[in-house]
Parts: C-alpha cells; structure tokens; sequence
C-alpha cells in the first residue's frame, strides 16, 4: 500500500492511499507527488480544507464513489482537479447541492495534530500544503 507524507502548518502526518478501491484517481494522484499547493477553506462542504490537482482531470469517472467526508479523509473530484481533506463532519457539495467524489487516501499517523491545524484554518486562512512519497 502506497503511503504518502502530508505536511501543513508545520505539522507532518502521513496518509496510506487506498487503491484498491480507487486505483486510477489514486494513480493519478500518486504521479503527480510531490506537489506544493494552496490549501483553502471549502465554502460549501463543511469542515473541510481543499487544493487543486490539476493532473486528476486526465481521470474519467468516479470511483468509490462517496459524499460523505469523515476526518482524515481525503476525497477527489477528478472532472474539478480538487481534493477535499475533512477535518470534521464533511459532505462533498457545491452550490448545486450534494454531489460526489473519489476517497483517495485516509490519515493513518499524526491525524489528531493534522486535523487541529485544519480546523483553525477557519480562523487563521489559507494555508499552504505540501504532499510528499514515502511508500
């Protein structure tokens, strides 16, 4: 299982993608690293953080597809080239109401700190992400 190096705000965790059940958005996402993004705010999606990943449009269609967002779970809309990462109760949405994503990845260490330090983004502002390999 590919694992992946999350670091915001000074804070590092690490993420194990889940490519069982969605591997052509996680090998796009995976071929992409590293990658160093804005991390914002969603508007309409709840606790949630989200940066874009421009090489997840070359992916057609959803897999596992979900709306629901449980912390620590990251999330892509391959036609958007964006990943949501919840740090509290989260659904996918949009000005248009409730729509669905891919899970690509879940928290697997630090998440307790990862999730703090996206939850003040709320009261701090954007951030910046950087997403690195590590298995």
């Amino acid at each position: 299982m590919k694992k992946i190096e999350i670091e915001v705000g000074g804070v590092v965790a690490e993420a194990e993608l889940v490519e069982d059940r969605a591997p052509r958005t996680t090998a796009s996402f995976w071929d992409a690293l590293p990658l160093t993004a804005r991390l914002t705010h969603t508007k309409w999606s709840g606790r949630a953080a989200e940066f874009t990943v421009e090489r997840l449009r070359s992916v057609t269609g959803l897999e596992h597809r979900v709306c629901s967002i449980y912390p620590g779970t990251l999330i892509a809309r391959p036609d958007k080239g964006e990943v949501l990462v919840a740090y509290g109760a989260a659904e996918y949405r949009s000005v248009l109401g409730v729509e669905y994503g891919t899970r690509i990845a879940r928290l697997v260490r630090n998440q307790a700190a990862m999730l703090a330090v996206l939850d003040r983004m709320h009261d701090e502002g954007d951030k910046t992400i950087t997403i690195r390999r590590i298995g």
